[in-house]
């Protein structure tokens, strides 16, 4: 793989913030452009990829050269309305791969032209059809980045809240739980390179509609998150968002959770999307895949041995 310099990448980032931030650039220009950036994560070699449907939801289906058993099922990033399954999938394929697992990607509908609560119940319908299907929950994954992660975690609470199997662990990268800090636009600003304050406000009611931005399923920081899976957190220190960290970890000690967070200081949101570029980023989604495939490992010693072999 080729490494490039922080100072590379930010410079990239930077240059692209006008453009992101514009409130004169559409919405479908946008997508496009998070395309191109997700696209720099190359898939390792040998991966193999399946387009698919599940409970009406277009997924993609992502299958590693190597693996040791279970799934991981990716929420995507974007701010609720920008991102896709096809972009994500060599991010994807990274952490599958360091997980050990195959993986599934929902194409989760986006806003403006889809608002809250439907990405979350599609989401809600995925998993139970992936479990109808035979998905064992114990050697299963949920993980998402940005807008993914907060999706994760309101999916974890809603699979708890139905009685529904909860899945091994889940995986958080630059989660964006508060939702509501936008909608009064007292996020802090910080000093990553693309992400501005004004650009969370701009897609926080765009997501939340006419629903209080302070509901559990919109942020999840402000619910209870007793009974909640293990929890693995990456964040960075130069990120806007990495405010919602603290809140999360003090929301997951007040339910006496489990919780693992590790923070990377004087990077950006979403470096994880630089695997194919940065060394930094190959890290991070190595150890985060190691980690998540542990708590799969403690619920299942048959597995941690196929893993050590």
């Amino acid at each position: 793989m080729s490494t490039v310099s922080r100072g590379a990448i930010r410079a990239c980032l930077r240059s692209a913030r006008p453009l992101f931030a514009s409130h004169r650039v559409p919405v479908g220009a946008k997508r496009l452009m998070v395309e191109m950036v997700t696209a720099a994560a190359r898939p390792p070699r040998g991966t193999r990829f399946e387009r698919d449907t599940v409970a009406g939801v277009p997924v993609v289906r992502v299958r590693p050269a190597h693996t040791t058993g279970g799934t991981l099922i990716y929420l995507h990033g974007g701010g609720y309305a920008l991102g896709s399954a096809k972009g994500y999938r060599g991010l994807v394929a990274h952490l599958a791969a360091a997980a050990g697992t195959t993986a599934v990607i929902p194409d989760y509908s986006r806003s403006p032209e889809s608002r809250y609560p439907i990405a979350l119940e599609e989401m809600v319908a995925v998993y139970s059809r992936l479990l109808d299907d035979g998905l064992d929950a114990d050697t299963t994954i949920v993980a998402g980045d940005s807008a993914g992660g907060g999706l994760t975690l309101a999916l974890a609470t809603a699979l708890r809240d139905r009685g529904l199997p909860a899945p091994a662990a889940l995986g958080l990268i630059c989660p964006w739980a508060d939702l509501a800090i936008d909608a009064d636009r007292s996020r802090p600003v910080l000093r990553d390179p693309l992400i501005l304050p004004s650009m969370t406000a701009e897609w926080a009611p765009r997501y939340a509609g006419q629903h209080d931005p302070r509901s559990p399923g919109i942020s999840p920081v402000y619910g209870d998150m007793t009974g909640l899976p293990p929890i693995v957190m990456h964040t960075a220190g130069d990120d806007p968002i990495s405010v919602d960290a603290e809140k999360i970890e003090a929301a997951v000690a007040a339910a006496a959770g489990v919780l693992h967070h590790r923070r990377f200081d004087d990077l950006w949101h979403d470096f994880h999307l630089q695997v194919s570029l940065l060394a930094e980023a190959r890290e991070a989604v190595t150890d985060l895949g190691a980690a998540l495939r542990r708590h799969m490992q403690t619920i299942h010693p048959d597995t941690a041995k196929v893993a050590s072999t």
